[in-house]
């Protein structure tokens, strides 16, 4: 576990926050909402792991996390607009940096 790699990990999820607030609010503001339930594929390994990346997942505005099955490494998460799975879960390399070396 390293700190620097802590650190770093929860700067970047208060900018992914603050980006998620602008995002969800414009999409709200025009009516652009195509809400799906995405299967996402992780490459964490550690139980740990995997909930630091389900809990930032749902802190993130326009997000939440489902489900997570940890022998699969797969969550379900809900996204209020299609995206692609590094738009969803881009805080997972930080969390294996920081949390599985």
């Amino acid at each position: 576990m390293s700190l620097f790699w802590g650190i770093r990990f929860w700067l970047r999820l208060i900018r992914e926050i603050l980006a998620s607030i602008i995002d969800v609010s414009k999409r709200c503001l025009n009516g652009n909402i195509d809400p799906v339930i995405s299967p996402i594929d992780s490459i964490l390994a550690k139980p740990i792991s995997q909930t630091m990346l389900a809990n930032s997942i749902t802190y993130t505005p326009g997000t939440v996390t489902i489900d997570v099955n940890v022998p699969e490494k797969r969550l379900y998460v809900g996204v209020i607009n299609p995206r692609k799975r590094e738009e969803i879960i881009p805080l997972e390399p930080h969390i294996e940096r920081w949390l599985e070396k």
